[in-house]
């Protein structure tokens, strides 16, 4: 299989991810509501958004990063890490903003992060793996 068609896969997981993320927020939104904690459903949606927005961060400033304008051999960790390190950093200093002005149920905004995450690695894992097998 091409590369091209493989990273195809991994954009396709990347949007099945993304839908997924949508109703899963809006089964919490429901679920939290009918027993009565209407703001957990909004903040496990705040939380599937802020993981939302920083796998579109991860995918943009990856392409930045191998766009073909380094030279072989040139190293791009350093402003890799780094941009990491922000987007992290700034994902979390929201998240517990969040938590600490809306205590207690702010801190479903954390469990929105993590099933964001997990959601996103199951559905793009294993079409990841064949890029990176055949890549290196």
């Amino acid at each position: 299989m091409a590369l091209d068609a493989q990273w195809s896969a991994v954009a396709r997981g990347y949007r099945f991810a993304l839908i997924l993320a949508f109703l899963l927020g809006a089964a919490a939104v429901v679920a939290s509501t009918l027993t009565g904690y209407a703001l957990a459903g909004m903040f496990i949606c705040v939380g599937l958004g802020l993981g939302g927005w920083n796998s579109r961060r991860l995918w943009t400033d990856t392409e930045k990063l191998v766009d073909g304008s380094k030279t072989p051999g040139e190293k791009w960790r350093g402003p890799a890490a780094t941009a990491s390190a922000k987007r992290l950093g700034l994902i979390t200093l929201i998240a517990f903003l969040v938590a600490l002005a809306y205590r207690p149920l702010g801190w479903t905004v954390f469990i929105g992060l993590l099933v964001f995450q997990v959601v996103l690695m199951a559905s793009v894992a294993k079409p990841l793996s064949r890029v990176v097998r055949v890549h290196s």
